[in-house]
């Protein structure tokens, strides 16, 4: 993906994140998020990439709270072990970062992994 194409979806996914309550069902059938979840799943780096792309324009609180529980949290439980390491000296670097990983729920990461989170993080949410 280009840088480009990547502002496009962070914009994009934005967007859609913010028309929508947490629990409303229609955002499951939003191709925009619905793509934000296959990354996180299927390519975990440029999932880390959007990660940090949304982060960078300073979302409302509501945003980042999907972006914790959603496309992070799931990038830890399918790929915890690939990026744990990026994790944890982000979340060290930025507090912004720490702030966006204390949303993070366990779900069904690895148990080693969920207690790196853990440590990493300053507060839960």
């Amino acid at each position: 993906m280009t840088e480009s194409e990547r502002e496009s979806l962070v914009s994009a996914w934005i967007a859609a994140e913010e028309q929508y309550d947490v629990d409303a069902t229609a955002r499951y059938n939003d191709p925009t998020i619905d793509l934000i979840n296959d990354l996180s799943r299927n390519e975990p780096d440029e999932a880390w990439e959007f990660i940090n792309a949304v982060l960078a324009q300073h979302p409302s609180d509501k945003v980042v709270a999907v972006l914790a529980a959603g496309p992070l949290e799931d990038l830890l439980a399918h790929h915890g072990d690939e990026f744990i390491d990026r994790v944890e000296e982000r979340a060290r670097e930025d507090d912004a970062f720490n702030l966006l990983l204390g949303g993070v729920w366990r779900n069904s990461m690895k148990l080693r992994i969920w207690r790196r989170v853990e440590k990493a993080r300053k507060s839960v949410w």
